[in-house]
């Protein structure tokens, strides 16, 4: 991993460069304390942010998009987005796993992937639903991206992973210069604090060590209990960048699109003749859960639940996941 410095300044202009080339995604501040991504041009390049933790909307929607045309379709153009987070890199495991893993790979997906460079940036704060050191993560990345930057007061500690992120770097090399041990300790200091800070957020939250213990199919009386506020709008699905359910829907002259869609719906499952396997809502509950914290450990390894915290954000009935594995755990 070569490691590089860029002052305020240039890493506008290193920005600037890479509009005429690509479609550049970059955070932008959404209303008081939310980021999301927009399109990066000459005219909002001074607006832009790296952002103080993860995007409102999730990055699933770049590469496995709300709706999009499969048949036919089109090879999407070079994209690079810019200030993703920890959390999100984790959750293009999932995706990774489902769109290109087996025998045969999304070729739609897999052209996305392919034509995207990923910049991530360290998270300098946290939201009060965020729980990634909780859960196997942290707030600052160490896999899965091209580009990383480490914010610090003069500008960013870079780092880079692949040769599309090298290249990138080698080409606006004027803007860049080698990183010095106090940029390094000032970045490595501000990654200390915000672990602390997520810790602290979840410090009355005991999540036990074997999470996909503690959700396994038995407690039915108890997935009942907790299911009953959910008002299954699919909300938590559909901000969820591990969730990957779908439909696909006809449209005239044999067109093919597909569409998310959830598991929490009763009707995702119901099959020819009426037959459901998921007939009740605390059992479609409860599978949402199993899923994310048992069937994908046990399968590979790893939670498809990140920490990122978008399904407490977004239920307007207030469940919080931590809470359920707190009183799961216990």
């Amino acid at each position: 991993m070569e490691i590089k410095y860029i002052n305020n300044q240039n890493w506008q202009n290193f920005l600037l460069n890479q509009v005429e080339k690509y479609e550049v995604y970059s955070l932008f501040k959404q209303g008081d304390i939310d980021y999301n991504y927009s399109k990066l041009t000459a005219e909002n390049l001074n607006d832009t942010l790296i952002g103080k933790y993860r995007s409102t909307v999730p990055l699933k929607s770049f590469f496995f998009p709300p709706s999009e045309k499969i048949v036919p379709f089109d090879i999407k153009k070079p994209k690079i987005l810019v200030g993703v987070k920890a959390c999100e890199l984790a959750h293009l495991l999932t995706l990774d796993s489902m769109f290109l893993g087996g025998e045969y790979g999304d070729p739609i997906y897999e052209a996305a992937r392919k034509n995207t460079i990923l910049i991530s940036a360290d998270c300098t704060s946290a939201k009060n639903c965020c729980f990634c050191s909780k859960i196997e993560g942290s707030p600052y990345p160490t896999y899965g991206f091209d580009i990383n930057l480490r914010p610090i007061k003069s500008g960013f500690v870079v780092e880079t992973m692949t040769k599309n992120g090298e290249k990138l770097i080698e080409n606006n090399s004027h803007l860049f210069q080698n990183s010095i041990n106090d940029y390094i300790t000032e970045s490595e200091e501000q990654r200390k604090k915000v672990v602390q800070l997520v810790l602290e957020i979840n410090k009355d939250y005991k999540f036990a060590e074997l999470l996909y213990e503690s959700v396994k199919p038995p407690k039915l009386d108890l997935w009942k209990e907790i299911a009953k506020e959910c008002v299954e709008c699919g909300g938590c699905r559909f901000t969820c960048s591990t969730c990957y359910c779908f439909l696909l829907k006809e449209l005239k002259d044999f067109e093919k699109q597909r569409i998310w869609d959830t598991c929490q719906f009763k009707g995702y499952s119901r099959v020819a003749g009426g037959a459901n396997p998921k007939p009740t809502k605390h059992g479609r509950y409860r599978n949402y859960y199993s899923c994310k914290i048992n069937y994908r450990h046990e399968n590979f390894k790893y939670y498809a639940c990140t920490g990122c915290g978008r399904c407490i954000d977004v239920c307007p009935a207030e469940i919080d996941i931590r809470k359920v594995l707190t009183l799961m755990s216990e």
